[in-house]
């Protein structure tokens, strides 16, 4: 488990206000689907979180943990909120080809480390086709550019106004070059030196994905991917979520469920989560203002993500996590 995985979310606003949208979706979902008689599989890490939120709030009680660790295992058995957990010590892939699903299931992979995320791509794309119709895959990647590495001292070249040398290449054009190499025949043919900035490189990687499941499902004549929910986001480590539901072949009903819910995504245009940080006097402010703006009188700063904090706050502020101090 990497050390932004056990992280509390009270310092990762943006994962929060994430997990919160994945919530909202499996919420709307579940009247038609019935997920309350699904099985939940995920990396709950020390304090299963998630697992207390899908039982309270969708009633899901066949709730399975995998963890590799065996410290943060241990810790899951003791801080388990609910008995209905079943906590298990192995790694996530190895749970699933051993298990035989004999009913949907929800499967969260939350990868954090960024050096395989190929073979998290390819693993993600060929679970769409080896779990039962009806179920719902989720997964994060890590979409931090820098993980491409860094190129030698004069193996780049230097810009000046604008002008670059004709044989050396930007450090976009090198990441580009690790990006193909590292992706192979899933690499997007249409990607440019400039999809491979903090900004825009997760959008990459959800281009990625969506390529692999697609090929995957070419396959098979009884299912197709039926994409529900996408994200990009950073609390530190930019990151990016998609979310399918793997829908028999002719069947059209998971999207009208979800053609009046605002928050509906795909990996061609995810949605940017990117909340400032606020104090509680200027999130109040924020909530009980039409012009926040001129209410403050300054300027809330920008993300490297780019987003207008003002625009980002009013869509996503419902979700917007708040932490209090309480002695027990």
């Amino acid at each position: 488990m990497s050390k932004g995985a056990s992280l509390p979310y009270r310092l990762r606003p943006n994962k929060a206000v994430d997990r919160e949208l994945f919530l909202g979706l499996l919420s709307r979902l579940a009247p038609s689907m019935e997920l309350e008689d699904y099985r939940y599989v995920g990396l709950g890490g020390p304090f299963l979180e998630d697992f207390r939120l899908l039982h309270a709030r969708l009633g899901i009680n066949d709730l399975v943990s995998v963890e590799m660790e065996e410290s943060v295992h241990l810790r899951q058995n003791f801080n388990r909120p609910i008995d209905r957990i079943e906590c298990v010590h192995s790694t996530l892939e190895d749970y699933i080809d051993e298990t035989d699903f004999d009913k949907p299931v929800i499967i969260w992979f939350d990868y954090t480390v960024p050096l395989d995320v190929t073979e998290q791509i390819e693993r993600f794309a060929r679970t769409v086709v080896e779990v039962p119709l009806n179920s719902i895959l989720r997964i994060t990647l890590n979409a931090n550019p820098e993980s491409l590495g860094k190129p030698e001292a004069g193996e780049i070249a230097v810009q000046l106004a604008g002008v670059k040398s004709s044989t050396q290449k930007t450090l976009q054009e090198w990441r580009l070059d690790r990006l193909r190499e590292r992706l192979g025949t899933l690499f997007p043919s249409d990607l440019k030196p400039e999809d491979m900035t903090r900004k825009r490189y997760g959008n990459s990687l959800l281009k990625t994905l969506h390529i692999a499941v697609e090929k995957e499902v070419l396959n098979f004549t009884d299912r197709r991917a039926a994409w529900v929910l996408a994200t990009h986001y950073a609390d530190g480590q930019p990151m990016v979520t998609a979310t399918i539901v793997v829908a028999p072949k002719n069947d059209m009903s998971i999207e009208p469920l979800l053609e009046k819910w605002e928050y509906s995504s795909t990996p061609d245009v995810p949605l940017v989560v990117d909340m400032p940080a606020l104090s509680t006097l200027e999130r109040l402010t924020m909530e009980s203002c039409e012009n926040p703006q001129e209410k403050l009188g300054f300027k809330l700063p920008k993300s490297d993500m780019g987003e207008d904090p003002y625009q980002s706050f009013k869509r996503f502020y419902r979700f917007f996590p708040h932490f209090s101090r309480v002695e027990l």
